[in-house]
This record gives C-alpha cells, sequence and structure tokens, in this order.
C-alpha cells in the first residue's frame, strides 16, 4: 500500500497532467492512507501539484482537513483558489463559511462561481451570513451571496431578497430574481404585489423572477406589463409570458410584435414561438419582413419552436391570393428548412408573381442546394423552360444558373442545352453571357 502511494504521488509530482489526474483520482479513493502524503503537497512550488493534491483531498471529503485547505484559499494561483473551493463544499465543514464567503471579492469569476457552489452545499447553517452579506457594500458579495441564497433555497431569505430586489446594480438584480425565484409558494404573492411598484427595475426584476417561476397564477398580472412604459419591462414581461406557455398571452404577445422597440419585438417573437398557437403565424410572417435582422432571425425561430402545425400552414399559404402573403411563407419556409417544403416551393417557381418565383428560389437554395438533383423532384425539371419564358432577369439568372448545374452534373433527362439556346441572344447582357458561360461548361462536360 506504501509503495503504492509513494508511486502515485510521485506521479503528481512528475507526470503529465493526465497522469496527474488519474493518480488524484486513484489516491482518493484510498482514503485515509493517502491523506499524510497528499498534504505534503500542498507547499508544493508548482500549482499543478497542489491543485491536484486539493482535488484528491476535497473527495476523500474528511472534516479534519478543512484546517489544511483554509490556507489556500488565498493561493495566488486561480485554479488552486477554486478547486479549494469545491473541496470545502464537498467536505461541507461550517468552519469554511466564512472563509468561503470572503471570496465573493475574488478577481477570478470561476473562484466566486465555486464559493457560491460550495456554501450551496453547505447549505442552511450558511443562510444566516450569506443574508448579512446581502447588504454588503461590494456589488460582487451581494450578488454572490444572493446565487448562494437561491441555490440552498432556504425561505428565511425571501425577504432581505425582496429588500434588494431594486439594487443599483443589474447583475444583482438578476441575482435576486433568480434566488427568489427559486424560493417557491411563499415567494409568489410577495412578487406580484411588486409588479406594481412605482420603480421600473424592481416591475422588471420581479417579473423576471415570475417567469422563472413559471406560475400560471401570475400570468394576468404579467400580462398587464406587456403594456408597461419601460422597454425593458415589457421585455421581460414578454420573456416571461413565453416561458410560462399559458395560451392568455397569445393576443398580448401579438401586439408586442409589433413595438417600437427591436429588443421587446423580439422578445415577443421568441415568446410567441414557445407557446406554438397558430394564431400567431400571421404576425410571425410579418415580422420575418422586419427592417431588423435579428427580429427576423427570431421569428425564423419562433416558426422551427412551432413546428409541424405551422410548416402546414405555410404550405397552405403559398396558394394565398395574396402576392405578400406568398412571397412571407415562401422564405419562411427557407428559413424553416423542412424538407417536406421542397415540392410545394418548386410548385411555386411557376408563380405568376416574379417575387415569389425569387423567394421559392431562394427558400429551396436553403433548404437543400442540390434540391434539382433528388428522384422526386426531376420530373419538373423539363418545365424549366416555362419558367424561363414567364420570368423577369432575375428569375431567367437563377434558373440558368440551376440548368447549368444540372448540365454538369450531365442528368439525362432533360436537354438543358436545347432549353438555354434560345436565351443566347436575350436582349439583356447578363442573361447572355450567364446563358453562354453555362453552354460552354456543359459543352466541356460531354466531351
Amino acid at each position: 500500500m506504501r509503495e503504492d502511494i509513494a508511486g502515485l504521488i510521485n506521479n503528481i509530482i512528475n507526470g503529465p497532467q493526465v497522469i496527474r489526474e488519474a493518480a488524484a483520482c486513484a489516491l482518493s479513493r484510498i482514503g485515509e492512507p493517502a491523506i499524510d502524503p497528499l498534504l505534503t503537497l500542498l507547499g508544493n512550488k508548482d500549482e499543478q501539484v497542489r491543485k491536484s493534491a486539493v482535488v484528491a483531498l476535497g473527495e476523500i471529503g474528511e472534516k479534519r482537513l478543512t484546517a489544511s485547505l483554509l490556507p489556500l484559499l488565498i493561493d495566488i494561483d486561480d485554479g488552486v483558489r477554486e478547486q479549494v473551493a469545491c473541496a470545502l463544499g464537498k467536505i461541507g465543514d461550517e468552519q469554511a463559511i466564512g472563509p468561503l464567503t470572503g471570496l465573493f471579492k475574488d478577481r477570478n469569476v470561476s473562484v466566486r462561481i465555486a464559493s457560491v457552489d460550495a456554501l450551496s452545499k453547505i447549505g442552511k447553517p450558511a443562510v444566516e451570513t450569506l443574508i448579512k452579506l446581502l447588504a454588503d457594500p461590494n456589488e460582487s458579495v451581494r450578488e454572490s451571496a444572493a446565487h448562494a441564497l437561491g441555490k440552498i433555497g432556504d425561505v428565511r431569505a425571501i425577504r432581505p431578497l425582496l429588500e434588494l430586489i431594486s439594487d443599483r446594480n443589474i447583475y444583482v438584480r438578476m441575482a435576486v430574481a433568480q434566488a427568489l425565484s427559486k424560493m417557491g409558494e411563499q415567494a409568489i404573492n410577495p412578487l406580484i404585489a411588486f409588479l406594481s411598484d412605482k420603480n421600473d427595475v424592481v416591475r422588471e426584476s420581479a417579473v423576471y423572477a415570475l417567469g422563472e417561476m413559471a406560475d400560471i397564477r401570475s400570468v394576468p398580472y404579467i400580462i398587464k406589463l406587456t403594456s408597461d412604459s419601460h422597454v425593458f419591462v415589457r421585455m421581460a414581461a414578454a420573456h416571461a409570458l413565453g416561458r410560462i406557455g399559458d395560451i392568455r398571452a397569445v393576443d398580448p404577445l401579438i401586439k408586442l410584435a409589433t413595438d417600437r422597440n427591436v429588443f421587446v419585438r423580439m422578445a415577443a417573437a421568441h415568446a410567441l414561438g414557445k407557446i406554438g398557437d397558430l394564431k400567431a403565424i400571421e404576425p410571425l410572417l410579418t415580422l420575418l419582413s422586419d427592417d431588423n435582422l435579428f427580429v427576423r432571425m427570431a421569428a425564423a425561430s419562433a416558426f422551427n419552436k412551432i413546428g409541424e402545425p405551422a410548416l402546414n400552414h405555410l404550405l397552405r399559404l403559398l396558394a394565398s391570393d395574396d402576392t405578400a402573403t406568398r412571397v412571407a411563407a415562401a422564405q419562411a419556409l427557407g428559413k424553416i428548412g423542412d424538407e417536406r417544403a421542397i415540392t410545394p416551393l418548386i410548385l411555386s417557381l411557376w408563380d405568376e408573381n416574379e417575387g415569389v418565383l425569387i423567394a421559392a428560389g431562394e427558400a429551396l437554395e436553403k433548404i437543400d442546394p442540390y434540391w434539382y438533383t433528388r428522384d422526386a423532384t426531376r420530373q419538373y425539371l423539363p418545365y424549366f423552360s416555362e419558367a424561363l419564358k414567364k420570368g423577369g432577369k432575375h428569375v431567367k439568372l437563377y434558373f440558368i444558373g440551376i440548368l447549368e448545374k444540372i448540365g454538369e452534373l450531365g442528368m439525362a433527362d432533360i436537354d438543358v442545352a436545347d432549353i438555354l439556346k434560345d436565351y443566347i441572344k436575350d436582349e439583356d447582357k447578363n442573361i447572355r453571357l450567364s446563358t453562354a458561360r453555362a453552354l460552354e461548361k456543359i459543352k466541356k462536360n460531354l466531351r
């Protein structure tokens, strides 16, 4: 046993990182007999050695190790401090509570997160200390204390957390809101009461917390905030309603989808996608043509979330009497990317409106750049000449490009050159050049 331990200690000191990790794991399984040899490594000048020793001691988990580990909370190496915090959390000794809260001011965010996790594992004995730290002048301390209290979930923290919901620092407020969302039943009514607070920061934090709780009792109160005068409150209300997923929120969210603020429209689109009601499809189609790229992306994402019901509805809209609707439906299908839309989109290539033709062609390219090689779609290829005759410049250029690719592939069931020959004398120079290039490439392929 001694020889085994000595060999493993040597591996930690002299081995590469993967060997060190394996040795630390083996020593932690040995347990008590490995403790003293591991303790000798805590003063090693190599931070990787110190870190490996700390990991092993944390896995062993005996409370008598707390006193030996605490001095390393001020180690010069960030990784060592982080692993010491993790180890102390696994050991669970109350003596570590004060020193661990000292890490809330650490310069390294990973160390602060590790200290929060460690205190949450120690649990209820840390609550009173953490509550006091909610009043600390340091923002990182208040934020970390709130996160830790949320992880512990002790209802004693509800009132102190509510008092901090209007904190001047946004990260503290978000930590408080997250913590309150984990406090259960007793936090709901106080949070609902805060939705009518005069301070917009309080309203925003409260609605965020209620959204995280996803309790349907809060829905009527959150809906009222969709018409709030402050942008961030409206945005938070949209997020919350989407997370809760109650059908009552659909109409208010549809209204928010026309909000003057970009971020509110984005939030409304995401929320409508999560709820998945078909009533949202028309408003989402409108958002696909929004001036802002991110709003358009949010609308496309919403269609993906709604899934097959949205797909079927959009396919029906390809036959709408309204041109703009047909264009929007084709664009949406391209963004969704479902292969079941390929055949309906091919049929839209013969639409009387050039805008629909272009939208359908672009959608097909997005779904599958080689859609024209599929067995199920090849039957439509001979009719490309009809599309060329009907289309304007952009449509002709699109189909010439497709026919060029088909010709290069040598697909025998369509005479590409015969279709293209009429356009070598087209009145438009770009069409003539594209046709000539396509025919030249096809000719080379045939040699």
